[in-house]
């Protein structure tokens, strides 16, 4: 069955329009784990259940409606007119720590948004490639004549990667037992963010370092080794402050990995609610076999690299090293080698996005009246700061041979899956009130006759 395609404007779609209007705290409160999709048969001697309807996948505007929801432009930050950059005396308040004026529909630390997000289908597997993507408006959803822009921009920043639907090999332990019976399935939409950690995590060194936070930052995997002594013994950096590299790594996964895909997937669980379809956000199956770093399968095809170095905590004699993953080629690219020479020129690079001649404080689009102030009293990165952040970075790579240290570049970790909900099995088994009225309507409202349609064209194919 292949997906319909939207035909006409979106502001014309009463489905679409009834879905905008859907009550946010009643999103909340009905958001639930609904796991079962048309067409699926689940095992077991505790609720036995066989579909007798097809899978029918989604729709055009019901993938983009999520897609767009979970990750899309939503305008300009206002970082540039609320966020304190300096004191009254005109020293740094470390506000320049942001690293993109571009907002999107998921928050993120400093506006760096390094998330990507996949999805495969019963057609085939996709990235929204959204990183280099610039807002230019305060909002860019203000009326219904911007509804369009959920189909424009689907369309526009949505690349096939492969042909098919992903090979994600249903076995333990890459998948565990009970996700195996229905993710993945014909009909689902399997949406699977990748987070760059590099990113934002060369952004948090420079501010941790900087004026008027002077961390002295060690390493307490290797020794308790200090790369940046020199730094304090010159008074750049405070050695009564103290933070150990191993919770440096691990702040930068928290608030990059952990927040935004988060944040991500539940823009996409409370829009499910809305529109009326199942799903429900869960642990992946193994993020290096998905990302193809293995070989049980291609996956999404995904670069590694080996290090050529045990790292800070290496495997057992009989455990086969593991590479990292580093990223997509020519898609989405870790600031690390292979895409970088090495570590100080990655560094320079993040400086660049920030204070270079095209950078986000010299120019482009922001949301204050006062432009010129963001190159003119905006405090940029020391230059000793940029050079310490290099230092460390090098000394990461040189030490460990990876960047990060203790963690993968590119991080896979929670998943959410849309699918059309086979309501038969919770009027069956679950009590009332397992899906609301709107999932209830949603066959009816969003794919009139397709069931029926699908049924009679079974029933030729079977004469």
């Amino acid at each position: 069955m292949v997906r319909a395609l939207v035909d006409r404007p979106v502001r014309e779609m009463e489905n679409v329009r009834q879905a905008w209007s859907h009550p946010l705290f009643d999103a909340i409160f009905q958001r639930r784990a609904r796991r079962f999709p048309l067409g699926a048969e689940l095992p077991g001697v505790v609720a036995p259940f066989k579909s007798t309807k097809p899978p029918v996948p989604l729709d055009e505007i019901e993938e983009a409606l999520l897609v767009m929801v979970g990750t899309g432009l939503s305008g300009l930050n206002l970082a540039p007119a609320d966020l304190p950059y300096n004191d009254d005396r005109g020293r740094s308040w470390c506000g320049n720590t942001m690293i993109q004026w571009t907002g999107r529909t998921y928050a993120s630390p400093c506006g760096s948004h390094g998330t990507e997000l996949f999805f495969t289908n019963d057609e085939g597997t996709y990235l929204v490639k959204m990183r280099d993507k610039v807002g230019d408006k305060v909002a860019e959803y203000e009326n219904e004549g911007d509804w369009e822009k959920i189909v424009s921009a689907f369309r526009a920043d949505t690349v096939r990667i492969l042909d098919t639907r992903l090979d994600i090999p249903m076995v333990e332990p890459v998948t565990l037992p009970f996700n195996q019976w229905d993710v993945n399935k014909p009909g689902t939409t399997l949406f699977m963010p990748v987070t760059d950690v590099t990113w934002e995590y060369i952004n948090i060194i420079m501010l941790m370092m900087d004026d008027p936070n002077k961390f002295y930052v060690y390493d307490d995997l290797n020794g308790n080794a200090e790369p940046l002594k020199k730094f304090a013994d010159q008074g750049h950096l405070d050695r009564t402050r103290p933070f150990k590299l191993s919770d440096l790594e691990k702040l930068s996964a928290l608030v990059t990995t952990g927040t935004e895909q988060a944040l991500m997937l539940q823009n996409m669980y409370l829009a499910a609610q809305a529109i009326g379809l199942g799903g429900w956000i869960f642990a992946g199956s193994l993020g290096p076999v998905v990302l193809g770093g293995t070989p049980f399968t291609p996956g999404l095809g995904f670069r590694f690299h080996m290090p050529e170095k045990p790292g800070p905590f290496p495997p057992p004699e009989w455990a086969p090293a593991m590479p990292v993953a580093v990223g997509l080629d020519g898609l989405f690219e870790a600031y690390c080698p292979p895409y970088y020479r090495n570590m100080a020129d990655a560094a320079q690079a993040v400086y660049e996005a920030k204070w270079g001649t095209h950078g986000i404080y010299k120019e482009g689009p922001a949301a204050t009246k006062n432009r010129p102030s963001l190159d003119l009293q905006v405090m940029k990165t020391a230059d000793w700061c940029l050079e310490a952040t290099k230092v460390l970075c090098e000394y990461i790579w040189d030490t460990y041979g990876r960047f990060p240290a203790s963690m993968d570049p590119m991080q896979m970790g929670i998943w959410f899956q849309a699918h059309h909900l086979e309501t038969e099995f919770y009027d069956k088994y679950a009590p009332p009130g397992a899906y609301h009225q709107t999932i209830a309507e949603h066959m009816d409202r969003w794919h009139a006759g397709v069931l029926s349609r699908a049924r009679e064209g079974v029933g030729a194919a079977s004469r």
